[in-house]
């Protein structure tokens, strides 16, 4: 039993090394498109997690929580012969209750926009500046105690 599982483990292992290796052909493929996107290049993501903690009579302790939290990350990136500019923004943003009775805090809290231009100096080399702009979205408080704002 132990071999049949060596085995196919190993048979498992070598045919994803085989068929991972990238070819010539493919290579060349993405120089080519790497070489030759210009314009505007746009995309992001968003995320939501919610997470819940639950315990009954369990005897290790613990307290009850629940927890949600939100990522939006997009950018926008412009590219043209010598001249580059990108382009990003963050915003997250997270709450959590913890125990029965628990005051809701905050968890997660961030404005986060950056910009960057490029001019090209030579084929390497560029000349950059770079703003970056950090923020919150809701006041902060030095927990437990929620009546003094820290930030």
């Amino acid at each position: 039993m132990k071999r049949k599982i060596l085995l196919i483990s190993a048979m498992t292992i070598i045919s994803n090394l085989i068929f991972g290796q990238v070819t010539d052909v493919e290579k060349n493929l993405r120089t080519a498109s790497s070489d030759t996107i210009y314009g505007w290049k746009k995309g992001g993501m968003v995320g939501i997690n919610f997470s819940q903690a639950s315990f009954s009579n369990w005897a290790a302790g613990g307290q009850n929580s629940i927890s949600l939290n939100g990522l939006i990350s997009v950018f926008a990136k412009y590219k043209q012969e010598n001249h580059t500019w990108d382009n990003m923004l963050d915003l997250g943003y997270g709450l959590l209750q913890q125990g029965a009775k628990g005051n809701v805090i905050k968890t997660d809290d961030k404005i986060d926009f950056s910009t960057k231009y490029g001019k090209s100096a030579s084929k390497n080399w560029y000349y950059a500046a770079l703003l970056n702009f950090k923020t919150q979205m809701a006041p902060g408080y030095n927990y437990p105690d929620d009546s003094t704002k820290i930030s």
